[in-house]
């Protein structure tokens, strides 16, 4: 007697094992070495539903991105203070690894066409806190709040993603790596904080 495998049933639960399985191996893999296969084997689906319910991979692509940036703005939430806003941010991105594995697939896919920016309103934010921290006197004046949210942040996401060749590199790697993410992150508030 073999044992019964849990098929999704209904469109929703369809919808949902196709959007599951694609995010999980968008996030492995890349989009570009995903076939319809691939993501039906993982879902338990037919691959003909994924036709039916997406119609494209390009389509999954885009509402795996969205479901990726509503979890991760969810988990971020407002920006407050800067250091507020960029701890937040961190715990948000280790949180959501697949958000930032899939970015980083779609970037070297060359399918990214800009489309996750204007979801992501987290960093225009966060130049609006720091640039009112720079009117209350309380980050340094002389440096642009738009160049230290894109240097944070691409250097937060540079940790996570190169993590492996980073911290060995520079000798970095004896600690946890996420004990040493955060004293390069501290050291980076250090020197943004008066």
């Amino acid at each position: 007697m073999t044992a019964k495998t849990n098929k999704p049933m209904g469109k929703a639960a369809v919808m949902e094992a196709i959007l599951e399985a694609s995010t999980a191996l968008f996030a492995e893999k890349g989009i570009a070495a995903v076939s319809w296969r691939d993501i039906a084997a993982k879902a338990n689906v037919n691959p003909g539903l994924i036709h039916r319910h997406f119609r494209t991979k390009e389509n999954i692509r885009l509402q795996v991105q969205d479901r990726l940036m509503e979890e991760i703005n969810k988990d971020i939430g407002e920006p407050g203070d800067p250091e507020e806003a960029l701890v937040n941010g961190v715990l948000a991105l280790r949180k959501n690894d697949a958000f930032w594995k899939v970015m980083a697939r779609t970037l070297l896919d060359g399918k990214f066409e800009g489309d996750v920016q204007t979801s992501f309103p987290f960093l225009r934010k966060m130049v609006d806190s720091l640039n009112k921290a720079q009117d209350a006197g309380t980050i340094e004046s002389r440096v642009d709040p738009t160049m230290l949210v894109a240097g944070g942040t691409a250097m937060a996401l540079g940790l996570l993603l190169f993590e492996k060749y980073i911290l060995p590199a520079t000798g970095l790697d004896a600690a946890p790596p996420e004990e040493t993410q955060d004293a390069i992150l501290n050291a980076f508030l250090e020197a943004l904080l008066k």
